[in-house]
């Protein structure tokens, strides 16, 4: 059985990747579907983290592309859950790219996914509550916040 609650900081996923040639769209840079994966699995980790067990992606909220990625760069994917309902968690994954030979690194694409915690039935079953610890953290969670009551029908 999962805690009553746990800290942003427990939850926090990273997950690097080399752009390979098999992975490039027709422009010669990283394929969006392939970014689309690696974000996914990004936030994945994290919800299933702050669940203590399964989880299953419920929406792809926003995906913000900035940049291209080449091919050959490094890309860092860094997700945070940033707020919990009762079942379900918004799941924030920034992606940077860094050129490996030089070290220059370059924050490229935002995305906001929600998971729900699923039970051995398949049925939604509820999350520790999350506790924001630093005023990032608590920034982070208020605005999480702020968006989910943006979403929610009268």
């Amino acid at each position: 059985m999962p805690p009553e609650s746990r800290p942003m900081s427990y939850s926090r996923s990273e997950l690097t990747r080399l752009v390979m040639p098999h992975m490039q769209n027709v422009l010669g840079s990283l394929f969006g579907g392939e970014l689309m994966a690696m974000v996914d699995q990004a936030a994945a980790v994290a919800a299933i983290r702050h669940a203590g067990g399964p989880v299953l992606t419920a929406a792809i909220d926003r995906v913000d592309f900035r940049e291209q990625i080449p091919i050959g760069a490094l890309v860092t994917l860094l997700g945070t859950v940033d707020y919990v309902g009762s079942s379900s968690m918004d799941i924030t994954v920034e992606v940077y790219s860094e050129k490996v030979s030089t070290g220059e690194r370059r924050h490229t694409h935002t995305a906001h996914i929600v998971f729900v915690a699923i039970d051995q039935a398949g049925k939604p079953t509820r999350v520790p509550r999350l506790v924001a610890e630093t005023p990032e953290e608590q920034a982070r969670y208020e605005a999480a916040r702020k968006h989910r009551e943006g979403f929610r029908r009268p």
